[in-house]
């Protein structure tokens, strides 16, 4: 996997709550109906994110922060702004990133980074239901959904082990967005302050 495949991994990868707790859900469609109609009315989204990756080589997990802009239908920033300030930016079919200020070449990333961009989009959006990369199920606990992505095309099952959304059953909100590598390393990002349909600055889109 090229660099910048890794450093968009990086950036989104986490776990939290643990597979035991939840149930398959009796009538999966049902669920993804719900969360389909919340995507579809959401117009923007404005959060705070707190991150924990779990490396094998580090003896205890990274931590990190920042904030995350959506806005429909194809636009997105992740900024962390500790430990590091980075910046990973989706601008419709353009990708940006920078570090500490530098932008980086994203070229030689490659198909890999467009399927990547193409499915953090769709986690949000809700396009992930129609993703044909991925094998999808639903199970749930007492207020939680989650459904679980597993890879079904090589590509992707070379870079993911499985991705996991945890949604609230009251507001059909993500909650919880977790990425396991093929290698065993994890990441968990939680979500909170959200504010959502509120207007967005553009510029936030398109500068870095």
């Amino acid at each position: 996997m090229n660099k910048i495949s890794i450093l968009l991994l990086c950036l989104f990868v986490h776990t939290g709550l643990m597979a035991q707790n939840f149930r398959p859900v009796a009538d999966p469609e049902k669920v993804l109906q719900e969360l389909r109609k919340t995507a579809q009315a959401t117009s923007s989204i404005r959060a705070a994110y707190t991150e924990e990756k779990f490396l094998s080589v580090l003896k205890t997990p990274e931590q990190s922060s920042g904030l995350f802009y959506y806005q429909k239908s194809d636009k997105m920033r992740w900024e962390q702004k500790l430990p590091v300030k980075y910046v990973v930016l989706i601008n419709g079919d353009k990708l940006r990133i920078a570090e500490n200020g530098k932008e980086k070449n994203t070229g030689a990333a490659g198909r890999m980074a467009d399927q990547i961009k193409s499915l953090m989009i769709g986690l949000v959006n809700g396009d992930f239901q129609e993703n044909k990369a991925f094998a999808l199920s639903c199970a749930e606990n007492e207020a939680q959904h989650m459904v679980t992505l597993v890879p079904a095309n090589r590509r992707m099952k070379n870079v993911y082990a499985k991705i996991t959304l945890v949604f609230s059953k009251k507001t059909s909100r993500l909650k919880e967005l977790s990425f396991y590598e093929k290698n065993g390393d994890h990441s968990v990002m939680h979500f909170q302050n959200e504010v959502f349909n509120e207007p967005i600055d553009n510029s936030l889109f398109s500068n870095l």
